[in-house]
């Protein structure tokens, strides 16, 4: 079977010094995919000369420029828009691919029951960072990542694919057509943090599953723009808010009633008395959004082919405990 185009997409913003130092990475891992492959850079803003490097440096680059910032979803449909590659590679700019890492990925499509695919994602020490694979199961009111060591994947992995609840948006791998059947990352958790997580289980949803590839690698390295571009503050504040909005999206009510609902109250409690007005912001955040929530939860549950509780359950059901 020969192999698909490929469209390498990077969002940028204010990281000229990740995108010097990972773009020869990038271009090397697309030489080495015997297949047409591209690479588009979308500028969300940047007032660091980012638009210059690429230009001067790597003028085989393609680069798209928002004249102001937009956000990382936003950033990554303009890509996707750009793209002319049969599948588009999602990369954060301070992601370093291997060289070989795209042939491990592709190599699951076109199977049209296959949603993305994602590498293993080590950081700069060499570690396998556990959200590489996102096996999660149902505990203490939320969903919580399954324990799992490397070897233990590559043995399950000869036995079959190894089910993913959902691909990183730092590096996923999926048919162009299938972010834009989902209609990319919701609006609901902008500006960043939980829309990669809402995106694969909204696939998983409608029936078409994520995987997770040890054979394909990728370093993570420690600082990344969003870290850098804002306060810590308002980073936690906002990845509270959306890990609430998941849950009441994606949630049964059932359980969001009998057990999500009662670990947040105790948690709010515990916050109360310590006076943590970052975590106990961000649910009111989120509380402020329940009419929209309630909007997408409808909609969600009048096209879906499973139910939350049918997607944990395929994906534990390959786990090795």
């Amino acid at each position: 079977m020969s192999k698909l185009s490929i469209s390498i997409v990077i969002p940028n913003y204010n990281g000229i010094h990740l995108l010097d130092r990972n773009l020869p990475s990038v271009l090397a891992a697309a030489t080495a995919y015997d297949q047409s492959t591209e690479v588009i850079v979308v500028d969300d803003g940047s007032t660091d000369n980012s638009v210059d490097l690429l230009k001067t440096r790597f003028p085989e680059i393609s680069c798209v420029v928002h004249e102001q910032n937009r956000g990382f979803a936003e950033a990554v449909h303009s890509g996707v828009r750009e793209a002319t590659g049969q599948l588009c590679f999602l990369l954060n700019s301070d992601v370093q691919p291997d060289i070989n890492c795209l042939a491990p990925l592709a190599a699951y499509f076109p199977d049209e029951h296959v949603f993305a695919v994602s590498p293993t994602i080590f950081n700069e020490k060499g570690t396998v960072e556990n959200h590489s694979w996102y096996a999660a199961e149902f505990r203490h009111g939320s969903l919580k990542r399954v324990p799992w060591n490397l070897p233990d994947a590559l043995a399950a992995r000869k036995n079959g694919r190894l089910p993913h609840l959902y691909t990183s948006g730092g590096s996923m791998l999926l048919p162009k057509t299938n972010f834009e059947l989902m209609g990319g990352f919701h609006p609901l958790y902008k500006p960043f943090y939980s829309e990669d997580v809402d995106l694969g289980i909204r696939a998983w949803r409608r029936g078409l599953a994520s995987y997770f590839e040890p054979n394909s690698k990728v370093i993570h390295q420690s600082q990344g723009s969003i870290k850098d571009a804002f306060k810590l503050a308002l980073v936690k504040r906002i990845r509270k808010r959306n890990k609430y909005l998941l849950e009441w999206v994606h949630f049964p009510l059932w359980r969001l009633l009998t057990q999500s609902l009662p670990f947040t109250l105790v948690q709010l409690i515990g916050e109360l008395i310590l006076l943590d007005r970052v975590n106990i912001g961000g649910f009111v955040d989120a509380l402020r959004r329940i009419d929209e929530v309630r909007t997408v939860r409808a909609a969600l549950q009048s096209e879906e082919c499973l139910t939350m509780e049918q997607v944990i359950k395929q994906i534990t059901s390959t786990l090795r405990h």
